[in-house]
């Protein structure tokens, strides 16, 4: 009984981890088409390439939480610039 209840929690944890790691290139993505349809001065459009590339940085590292502070600070920059 313990080894199947052990089993199942793995199985939980493993499925939650992976559909967190598959947000930070979705968020990713959203950037790529924003700047993509965007006018947007140079600064802020390089302010937002960094802030992406750290991000995916953060993602690949397996750091998550910061990956997806980042992805956001850069979507809330394109939505400010609106």
């Amino acid at each position: 009984m313990y080894r199947s209840l052990f089993l199942a929690s793995a199985l939980v944890v493993m499925t939650a981890t992976a559909s967190l790691a598959l947000h930070c290139p979705q968020d990713a993505a959203a950037i790529d088409a924003a700047l993509a349809k965007m006018e947007i001065s140079d600064t802020l459009r390089a302010e937002v390439i960094a802030l992406r590339d750290e991000g995916m940085a953060l993602h690949e590292a397996g750091n998550h939480a910061d990956s997806e502070a980042k992805l956001a600070d850069a979507m809330r920059r394109l939505l400010l610039a609106l």
